[in-house]
């Protein structure tokens, strides 16, 4: 009598190798983001596949588990038909565990894998068994801590765990601790409830469906129960028929791996959260620019081009005796580095300490504003993946200003030329008419006798041209000194505007990149996780 599953689903042969193919992706992605022992869960997973798939599928592994008394050696006996493995009338418990295997082919490696020496090949007798391999594992509730270790090992590499349990014996807290842990294997795990034939009918029929509520319980629903007695044979053909179709369909072995990987795989989804498409709005770049701008030097830096624009400027446009002065003072630019023809970092004060955190705040702020949907710990690895990266952000925000003000100041203003030219006009004049004046006073003086000196109106020309030149030439330097300022300020202006809107793609470069660098290998592992078949646990999907 039997409730069969096992197996029940589609065959999982052919997607096996792209579902591990996928969890080994999820892995290398997950490593150093999520637990590190749930990663070490799935690369043994992943381990012992590749281990067990070199031996093939033609021999499927089925752990016989049991508590001590519940029949398990005699069950073994019966399957096999002769009394190979020693049963509770003279020893206790199992203390090793006991293969035997059907048919020809060599199982040797296969066991040797397992860690098994005490092999037994039984006789074939054409009842479907070849490729069987038929493990009698010590007992789970030993007393002894070495047999409950074996069978825990067994029962981590068979391909099918047959539990052995009695109407006594169903309920026990140490089956049920077991199967609990076996909530995605329901396809490979069957649960045998011998001595059948102690009981009545509507006491079997009872037995059954109380067991059932447990397993359900348990999380293993999907489980197989069968019902048989090792000492009347009651039920044994049909488990021995069970077994013989589950071997001849040879995908025990790719069944039981695939639910080892979706275990490791739901195992990781439920570290890594939900499957969420993530993405880094516009805004959050232009908030983090104003706030890279706010405390960076660009005021600073603004102000010292406006003062050196209106420097250079005097130096072009000024009154030819005095302009020589302005070029005393230092260049506000060349002390940082930014002047005509610098290259390189600047020589801008070094950041404060309130900037400092204020960019680290704006970069936290950034970091929590992409991942405000995600669950820990893609908040914390996305702000780490920012931050280390603020002292190439300071350099970069310095880069950034120093290219805007070296780009404005390249070049001169075209009138600065043109005033700087009539300036040297009004001086050249202005010499003509002192030099004119010398003459006349020299001459004079030596009583050379009277010159001719055209006027211009009541005024002599030689004074008109020095008193005029000197004083054209100081009104025209005003008029420039004021134009400077203008354009100082605009130019100013503009470095700061250029400046700012470069700072977005600075922003971008060294903070979002490494956000969106972050969230998109979250989002290749919840892809890989996916493919790998991972169940998100309910309220994350």
């Amino acid at each position: 009598m039997t409730r069969r599953t096992l197996l029940s689903g589609p065959s999982v042969g052919a997607d096996l190798p792209q579902r591990l193919q996928a969890l080994g992706r999820a892995v290398e992605l997950a490593d150093g983001r999520l637990d590190p022992d749930v990663i070490g869960y799935a690369r043994h997973v992943l381990g012992k596949a590749t281990d067990r798939l070199k031996f093939g599928t033609h021999h499927s592994v089925v752990a016989l588990l049991g508590a001590t008394g519940s029949g398990k050696s005699s069950m073994a006996n019966a399957i096999i038909g002769s009394d190979l493995a020693t049963t509770g009338v003279r020893r206790p418990t199992t203390s090793s565990t006991l293969a035997c295997t059907w048919g020809d082919t060599d199982s040797g490696r296969l066991l040797d894998w397992l860690g098994i020496k005490n092999r037994h090949v039984v006789p074939a007798t054409g009842d479907g068994l070849d490729g069987l391999v038929l493990l009698d594992v010590p007992d789970h509730d030993s007393v002894k801590v070495e047999h409950r270790l074996e069978m825990e090992r067994i029962a981590e590499h068979a391909d099918l765990l047959l539990f052995v349990t009695d109407p006594e014996k169903y309920g026990d807290a140490a089956l049920h601790r077991y199967l609990r842990l076996l909530g995605e294997h329901g396809a490979v795990t069957a649960i045998v409830l011998n001595k059948a034939d102690m009981l009545t009918n509507e006491e079997l029929h009872a037995c059954r469906t109380d067991l059932a509520r447990l397993i359900l319980a348990d999380g293993v629903g999907d489980a197989t129960i069968l019902t048989a007695s090792a000492t009347t044979g009651l039920g044994v053909p049909e488990l021995t028929e069970l077994l013989a179709d589950l071997v001849a369909q040879h995908e025990l072995a790719l069944t039981r791996l695939d639910a080892d990987s979706r275990v490791a795989a739901s195992d990781l989804a439920a570290e890594a959260g939900p499957p969420l498409a993530t993405d880094v709005p516009d805004k959050i770049a232009d908030h983090l620019a104003e706030e890279l701008v706010g405390a960076s030097s660009l005021d600073s830096v603004a102000e010292a081009v406006a003062l050196g624009y209106r420097r250079d400027a005097a130096a072009v446009t000024g009154w030819p005796l005095t302009r020589w002065a302005g070029r005393l003072r230092p260049h506000p630019l060349k002390r940082l580095h930014l002047g005509r023809g610098s290259t390189g970092p600047t020589t801008t004060a070094a950041a404060s300490p309130a900037s400092t955190a204020r960019v680290n705040a704006a970069v936290r702020n950034a970091a929590d504003a992409a991942t405000s949907e995600l669950p820990e710990p893609w908040p914390t690895l996305v702000r780490d993946a920012a931050l280390p990266h603020t002292a190439e952000l300071q350099d970069a925000v310095d880069a950034t200003i120093a290219a805007s003000v070296r780009e404005r100041s390249k070049d001169d203003p075209g009138w600065w030329k043109a005033i700087g030219a009539l300036q040297g006009v009004v001086f050249v004049a202005m010499l003509v008419g002192v030099v004119w004046l010398v003459a006349l006073a020299v001459a004079g003086f030596f009583a050379l006798g009277d010159i001719p000196v055209p006027e211009i109106g009541p005024i002599p020309v030689p004074t008109a041209l020095a008193l005029g030149g000197a004083l054209l030439g100081w009104l025209i330097a005003v008029i420039a000194r004021r134009l400077a300022r203008v354009g100082g300020a605009r130019r100013a202006h503009k470095v700061n505007k250029e400046a700012a809107k470069s700072m977005v793609g600075v922003a971008r470069t060294h903070v979002l990149d490494p956000i969106k660098a972050e969230l998109a290998t979250r989002q290749q592992l919840t892809d890989a996780l996916a493919d790998a078949g991972a169940q998100w646990p309910k309220g994350l999907r």
